[in-house]
């Protein structure tokens, strides 16, 4: 396993690993990567936001968003179900990795 790269094109089927220090590991299968496509009806989202359309493992569809925090800085992934609002405090992790 290793750190998904920002922006990076994972095909679907890959399986992915969010990691965060507050909360267990959750496993998530790609089905679509997009880089300035994201229903921006949804969310305000500026362009080059990488977005990953996952499935978890109990079968409902996600969207995992790798945002840079500041320039140069680190990155978070938020994940957003489209019948949330907006992300809170679970939503956020540290990493996440790719299998392979």
């Amino acid at each position: 396993m290793r750190p998904v790269e920002f922006g990076e094109a994972v095909p679907p089927g890959t399986r992915l690993t969010l990691l965060s220090a507050e909360n267990p590991d959750r496993f998530f299968r790609v089905l679509k990567f997009w880089m300035d496509e994201t229903s921006r009806i949804a969310l305000a989202l500026k362009t080059g936001v990488p977005s990953y359309q996952v499935k978890d493992e109990e079968g409902r569809i996600q969207l995992l968003l790798h945002l840079p925090i500041e320039e140069g800085g680190e990155n978070r992934w938020c994940l957003w179900r489209p019948d949330q609002a907006g992300f809170d405090s679970r939503s956020i992790s540290d990493g996440t990795l790719v299998d392979g």
